[in-house]
């Protein structure tokens, strides 16, 4: 049997035929993943397995009238971009974290220093940062550390613009809260 009928008898709910599948491309897929996530076994076996997940969640997603390895190649190299965007992200934040962090030294900590270390200031707003959900943190970061309008942030993170102010103000409520201790007038 073909990829195509493997993925039709798949489709009707067979699950042997997914079987097949497996045995046909987990280890292929397994040396692609590995060569492209920078030979990390861990992460490559991660992928394999979020892969024929998807496969197994949503095998309607396949046009039999195309060629199976395509699609599943595709879905490999999608995964890997995944991967990739979010190292990269990680990478971003942790730059643009130390950016706020230099930032608000010059600004704020001048003040703040009499009544804490900066250290502590910074061990505190580490702490806040990291509590805050991925899309906040971001939020923030690319407004007040890479200095990005609210419509290009909108643009990046794929929200409204309203969902952007949102959590610009939700953030910075946050960190007002939870950092007043550092305020000068206080």
């Amino acid at each position: 049997m073909d990829d195509r009928e493997l993925m039709h008898n798949l489709q009707q709910g067979n699950a042997d035929a997914f079987d097949e599948l497996y045995k046909r491309y987990s280890k292929p897929l397994l040396g692609y993943f590995t060569r492209m996530l920078n030979y990390d076994r861990q992460k490559a076996q991660d992928s394999l397995h979020d892969l024929f997940l998807k496969v197994i969640e949503k095998p309607q997603l396949f046009d039999t009238s195309k060629p199976f390895r395509s699609w599943i190649y595709t879905i490999a190299h999608n995964t890997c971009k995944n991967h990739y965007k979010h190292n990269e992200i990680v990478k971003e934040a942790q730059i643009e974290i130390k950016h706020t962090e230099n930032m608000l030294d010059e600004k704020f900590l001048a003040t703040a220093a009499a009544k804490m270390d900066a250290k502590d200031f910074k061990q505190a707003l580490h702490q806040v940062l990291d509590s805050l959900s991925p899309d906040k943190k971001t939020t923030f970061i690319l407004r007040y550390q890479e200095d990005k309008p609210i419509a290009e942030i909108a643009e990046i993170m794929d929200c409204s613009e309203g969902t952007v102010k949102s959590r610009i103000h939700y953030t910075i409520k946050i960190l007002s809260e939870k950092l007043q201790i550092f305020n000068p007038e206080n």
